[in-house]
């Protein structure tokens, strides 16, 4: 064996098997990947510990490969077997160290079809640290903020080494656990780490499975089937989407205006009758239309007070025939109660119609049933070229819904991307 730097292998001290070298000064340990010594690299390959022989977990990646993060080519030298047992349920996942010469140590991982990569962050203010006792006793799901980002909280597990080999720039144990505190924030997971000996911090992020499986030399099948969603999954926009949310919010309100406009536009006045003594109806009256293509509306306006009243109207057109066959109840009721006054209901009333030609119309107006049919009196006024709001409301309606979705898509991301947290507000 020997130990010169810079050499691409050794051997093994326990079995004599070649072991590469691939990963810089700072490797502390290696783990023999053929019989599991465990060896430490600063004291001449010297056997330390051994896990013995152990089943490989599941994991396309290999030691030796190659991918390429934020511009950065990382060799894979070490692999970790990771296990979290809780309730009865087991969990399992792959991380891998790997190793730039320029930009030292990170951790490629792989579970469930998905790759991730994890660095250690330096600058997390630790007097911001969150425990899982901290979470515990919480209320409502604890935040963190780090690098202008808010992270919340998303999970807590103990972890534990199940396998090793290669080389790692610590000496790992058979059976270390872990504490972890994992908060999600927009794009990645923020890990609040902590060993028997020291706390850390990790951040996380999601790799695009096609691109980082070709970057390792390997086809996307290998990764397998993909689990169930990774928190981590990006939002996928649609195409120029805020611009779209723009266009449909203002289209809504404009269209909502118009709308109210038109409501609140009664149209090219053509008759008013004098107001008449409800004894004196029924009543028959005479106005001419012509305009065809927009509504009429006739408008019943009373004296009414402290009582209601039916009216019943029949309108005619040019040739005689019906075009308007309604009743209107109009009720108005005032008081004061508790030293101040009230008021319900309006004295006033208004039935739309569609003229179906230009001529003279007749309309008939009478009392069909009332609280008092003797008190009051009405007057009949029709007008022509009421614009209808109908299709500018339809088209606010439509807006608005279409607003909705595509916000909507952006709030059903974010739900889903929590759905998998163990925060329970019980």
């Amino acid at each position: 064996m020997t130990n010169t730097a810079g050499l691409g292998s050794v051997n093994c001290t326990s079995c004599g098997a070649g072991l590469s070298v691939l990963g810089g000064g700072r490797v502390l340990s290696h783990v023999c990947g053929y019989c599991g010594a465990v060896l430490d690299t600063q004291d001449g390959y010297k056997q330390v510990d051994s896990i013995g022989k152990r089943n490989h977990p599941d994991s396309p990646v290999k030691i030796g490969q190659t991918l390429t993060l934020d511009g950065v080519e990382f060799t894979v030298i070490g692999t970790l077997g990771v296990v979290e047992r809780y309730g009865g349920q087991t969990w399992k996942w792959v991380e891998h160290q790997i190793f730039s010469p320029t930009h030292g140590y990170l951790w490629l991982n792989f579970e469930e079809g998905q790759l991730t990569w994890t660095r250690k962050v330096r600058d997390f203010n630790m007097g911001h640290w969150l425990s899982a006792s901290t979470v515990e006793r919480s209320e409502v799901p604890p935040t963190r903020m780090y690098d202008g980002e808010k992270y919340r909280y998303y999970d807590m597990s103990v972890t534990q080494i199940d396998f090793m080999e290669g080389e790692f720039n610590w000496i790992p144990k058979l059976g270390e656990k872990k504490s972890v505190v994992n908060l999600l924030g927009p794009d990645a997971m923020l890990s609040l780490v902590k060993s028997q000996t020291e706390r850390e911090v990790e951040l996380t992020r999601l790799l695009p499975r096609a691109e980082t499986a070709k970057d390792l030399g390997i086809p996307e099948s290998a990764l397998g089937r993909v689990g169930s969603a990774h928190p981590l999954t990006p939002y996928q926009p649609l195409p120029e989407e805020g611009l779209l949310r723009k266009v449909l919010a203002a289209t809504a309100i404009i269209a909502a205006l118009i709308g109210i406009v038109f409501w609140f536009n009664s149209g090219q006045e053509v008759f008013a009758s004098d107001r008449v003594a409800l004894p004196a109806l029924p009543q028959t009256y005479e106005f001419q239309i012509e305009n065809t293509g927009q509504l009429a509306r006739l408008n019943l306006e009373t004296t009414l007070n402290n009582q209601w009243t039916t009216f019943g109207t029949e309108v005619r057109g040019p040739g005689g025939d019906v075009v308007l066959s309604a009743e209107r109840t109009i009720s108005y009721y005032a008081g004061r109660s508790g030293g101040e006054s009230w008021s319900e209901g309006n004295r006033n009333g208004a039935i739309l119609f569609r003229p179906t030609q230009s001529g003279t119309y007749t309309a008939s107006l009478a009392v069909t049933q009332g609280s008092s049919t003797t008190v009051g009196d009405v007057g009949l006024r029709v007008s022509q070229g009421k614009p209808t709001g109908f299709w500018v409301f339809a088209l606010a309606v439509v807006a608005a819904l279409g607003w909705l979705f595509v916000a909507g898509r952006r709030a059903m991301h974010s739900k889903r991307r929590f759905a998998g947290s163990d925060w329970n507000d019980d």
